[in-house]
């Protein structure tokens, strides 16, 4: 999302090979890096940034890959933990419900 001209936030699917751990999803984006954190083995959040593995999502045209949704905001004052967990949550059960996972 693009406001004044500066990305606000960023929203973005990612398919990974199955063996990719989390937390090299995680290293791929910045913004999760930025604040206190919390994580899991399918999802992780901070503030400014969320990684969330989309469970059960099959694709055939990505065949031994995982889905993750990740969301970057790109102004730590407008970071929020509980607000980016509620985000990242949201937006990753509308994508398990998307032409994505068929």
């Amino acid at each position: 999302m693009d406001i004044d001209g500066h990305w606000a936030l960023m929203a973005n699917l990612q398919w990974w090979e199955e063996d990719v751990s989390i937390a090299t999803v995680v290293t791929a984006n910045p913004e999760t890096d930025k604040s206190p954190q919390s994580s899991g083995d399918d999802f992780f959040y901070t503030g400014t940034g969320a990684v969330k593995l989309v469970k059960n999502c099959k694709n055939p045209d990505h065949a031994r890959h995982l889905l993750y949704t990740s969301l970057q905001v790109h102004n730590s004052d407008l970071g929020d933990v509980s607000a980016m967990k509620k985000l990242a949550t949201t937006y990753t059960e509308a994508v398990g419900r998307s032409g994505e996972c068929p």
